[in-house]
């Protein structure tokens, strides 16, 4: 008995937050996700890119590249012994 009681208020105060929180937002359209993901990015040289202008690290691409054909080799002689 006394379990559905603490289940019971646990139930309430959850829905009244909830209530609460839709009362606050109430009348409030969702900001953009864009803008969302824009106030948590610092503005500088590096993020403010033009489109299309991003940087390729071309060290990194051979350096996997390398990586893929080293694992491809062992695993054909693994394959042919």
């Amino acid at each position: 008995m006394l379990a559905l009681q603490v289940f019971g208020g646990i139930a309430v105060v959850i829905c009244l937050a909830l209530l609460v929180e839709l009362w606050l937002k109430r009348g409030k359209a969702p900001r953009p996700l864009a803008e969302r993901m824009r106030s948590g990015m610092k503005d500088t040289p590096d993020t403010k890119k033009p489109l299309g202008m991003e940087a390729t690290d071309l060290e990194s691409v051979e350096r996997m590249q390398r990586l893929n054909e080293i694992t491809g080799q062992k695993s054909v002689n693994v394959r042919l012994k």
